[in-house]
């Protein structure tokens, strides 16, 4: 049968739900003879079939890859560049040279496509760091979130080849290979030199970053002024600096499972302590907050005695419980906790308003019930803009000082445990 006829038997396949794997092995048979017509058939069929001719051009291999390049070098309409789109970033590890000499090809989108080809790829496209991290700094905005991305999906294997660019050359890749060790978080076997160049990398970025609104489900905040006695008051180890948006995207794997070398097995847990943030430094837990694998109570009294003053918030949108607690000095001096019995602890603070200042207040109406120490301040944000600031509200004109810092809770740990990789 001839590729014409198989591809309108594709069609019928397809639109009659039925398996089309035989098809495509079909049609995929001839090999470098059949990636011109396949190609220039990938605008004239309906989207289920198009996969089908994309499979088939996918196990051609490498010829199938160069005609679909030559294609979209071609390419005039949108709908062309879609479908050519998908082909291009779907090919296996055989085409992973054809991927790297796409990364010089003169077109934009065509190295664009191949970057997203290789972070498809993942930990088998390694071997092409040195071509892909020149992009972490390319004008174009896009190109740069695709190479970080492709950075990211290759992840650790890419660490001892960034590790030898960086003490070996060539100096043209030096601070590319920097950026890209600190986005998968290979900083753990970084020498002295390389951190403190870290460092002053991440503190550019910082002084790039404009601030948006942050997490507010649960979160500490200390005094900017006194914040590094909070390390040891957590238990904390390992830190190295951050911006934003590296400790946010660590928060989406804050946890891992370490095993001792006789076998005992512990759960170790990353903490991002965001840069300075109108005075404030932010504290963000997620796991062993929401797992009470920590005591807020005790929690903040520790960081209060380290710090001065130390301040919890969370607040549940399912169940619309919300807890907000202050200490001073070791000392706990006010909490909120909805939900629980007594609900008010501690005497009001200066800025709460009194019970009886809510319109909807009426004192005959279960006066007898109500706590007598309660006052109508009993938002999660509300409360933590009257104490120090809301990260709902952190923006642009959030005053921004010095980098964050992600840290461990188990020493000898690393940031390498922790899977995923870091958003700088």
């Amino acid at each position: 049968m001839d590729q014409t006829a198989l591809i309108a038997e594709l069609e019928l396949a397809t639109k009659q739900k039925e398996s089309t794997s035989g098809i495509v092995r079909r049609l995929a048979e001839p090999g470098a003879a059949a990636a011109p017509g396949l190609v220039a058939a990938l605008g004239t069929v309906s989207r289920p079939a198009l996969w089908g001719l994309r499979d088939a051009l996918r196990l051609i291999g490498p010829a199938a890859f160069d005609a679909a390049v030559a294609a979209r070098a071609r390419a005039a309409k949108v709908p062309e560049w879609w479908e050519l789109g998908h082909v291009l970033r779907g090919f296996d590890e055989r085409c992973i040279p054809g991927y790297t000499a796409a990364l010089s090809h003169p077109m934009k989108e065509i190295r664009q496509q191949a970057l997203w080809g290789l972070q498809n790829l993942g930990e088998a496209a390694a071997g092409t760091v040195p071509e892909v991290i020149p992009f972490l700094n390319d004008a174009d905005s896009y190109t740069r979130y695709q190479a970080e991305n492709t950075v990211r999906a290759i992840g650790a294997e890419a660490a001892p080849l960034l590790r030898a660019i960086r003490r070996d050359g060539p100096s043209s890749l030096r601070r590319h290979a920097l950026t890209a060790l600190a986005l998968i978080g290979g900083a753990d076997s970084m020498g002295e030199r390389d951190r403190r160049a870290l460092e002053r990398l991440i503190r550019v970025k910082t002084a790039q970053d404009t601030p948006d609104p942050l997490p507010d489900h649960w979160w500490l905040a200390v005094p900017g002024a006194t914040y590094e006695g909070l390390f040891e008051a957590m238990g904390l180890h390992d830190r190295i600096p951050c911006t934003l948006s590296m400790g946010l995207s660590a928060m989406g794997a804050d946890a891992t499972e370490i095993t001792d070398p006789d076998g005992t097995r512990h759960t170790a847990y990353r903490v991002f302590v965001t840069p300075e943030l109108d005075g404030w430094r932010l504290i963000y837990a997620d796991t062993p907050l929401r797992q009470m694998t920590w005591s807020p109570t005790d929690l903040i009294n520790r960081l209060s005695a380290a710090c001065g003053q130390a301040q919890f918030f969370y607040q549940d949108d399912h169940s619309d419980s919300m807890v907000w607690a202050v200490a001073v000095d070791g000392v706990p001096r006010r909490r909120y906790w909805r939900y629980s019995d007594p609900e008010w602890e501690g005497e009001p603070m200066e800025w709460e308003t009194p019970l009886s200042a809510d319109p909807d207040y009426d004192p005959e109406e279960g006066e007898e019930d109500d706590d007598p120490n309660a006052t109508t301040e009993t938002d999660t944000t509300g409360a933590a803009s009257s104490l120090a600031i809301d990260p709902t509200a952190v923006g642009s004109r959030t005053a921004l000082r010095g980098h964050g810092w992600l840290a461990i809770t188990r020493p000898d740990t690393g940031h390498g445990a922790f899977r995923g990789a870091l958003r700088i």
